[in-house]
């Protein structure tokens, strides 16, 4: 029999950012997502109308704020899912919106989940027109609630 390591569970990931933030390693990956998240947010500049509303920082006082279950959705998107900046920063913007709109985060957050795992679902089954129609009525949700 071959000595053979196998990789077992997902791979690890430098949370080191987080580290001091967190207690437990789940914790410190959600938090390093959703600092990916805020730092789309930063670079996407005014790409994103409204984007004070899923991220704000006040120099003056020493304070921010947040969406942290939104930003954490768009970071996973950005990192772990790797989906282009661009869908990222049009999935922000549309966040934002509907939030503007009167959703909840957790509303929002639970739309941005489903987009990702059928996006996920998509790229392992690309000539699937199921798997293509649920991706797209997952965005199309999104786009709804953003109205």
């Amino acid at each position: 029999m071959d000595d053979e390591k196998r990789g077992r569970g997902r791979p690890k990931i430098d949370a080191s950012v987080a580290s001091s933030l967190a207690s437990s390693r789940r914790a410190q990956l959600n938090a390093k997502y959703m600092f990916d998240g805020v730092f789309l947010l930063s670079r996407a500049g005014d790409k994103i109308p409204d984007s004070d509303l899923l991220w704000h920082s006040d120099d003056a006082t020493c304070t921010a704020g947040g969406r942290q279950g939104i930003l954490e959705q768009i970071g996973r998107m950005l990192e772990q899912d790797h989906i282009a900046e661009e869908d990222c920063i049009y999935i922000a913007s549309l966040s934002a919106q509907a939030v503007k709109v009167g959703h909840t985060t957790r509303e929002v957050e639970k739309a941005i989940r489903a987009i990702r795992k059928t996006t996920k679902e998509l790229a392992t089954n690309p000539e699937d027109a199921e798997c293509r129609r649920k991706a797209i009525a997952a965005v199309e949700e999104l786009e709804r609630m953003a109205q």
